[in-house]
């Protein structure tokens, strides 16, 4: 009897949750290393989990080839990321001149 040679075996069905593992951060489904993030080890594809390691997976980041990617919410280069954040940021400050209504605490 001949052995089967061990990457055969795997994706016959051995492995069983490779053809069903996505990543936790953007939905991807085919990646050449699946890294550890936040939710535990193997969770994030590869482009996820070498930004989550550096401290810089942010929520408007995404792979281009992501299926969750959206042109107008995400961006896959880390300076556009920053701008996004950072027109986000002043278009949710309250214009000047502007009185916010106070709500009394509960507590």
């Amino acid at each position: 009897m001949k052995k089967k040679p061990a990457f055969q075996s795997a994706a016959s069905g051995g492995g069983g949750s490779h053809s069903s593992r996505r990543c936790s951060h953007c939905g991807i489904q085919k990646t050449p290393q699946w890294r550890a993030g936040p939710n535990g080890s193997k969770t994030l594809c590869n482009a996820c989990g070498v930004r989550y390691k550096s401290g810089r997976l942010l929520p408007e980041y995404r792979p281009a080839c992501s299926p969750t990617f959206s042109k107008e919410l995400h961006s896959n280069h880390h300076r556009k990321v920053l701008e996004m954040r950072r027109k986000k940021e002043i278009l949710d400050q309250p214009e000047p001149g502007v009185v916010q209504p106070v709500v009394p605490s509960f507590g």
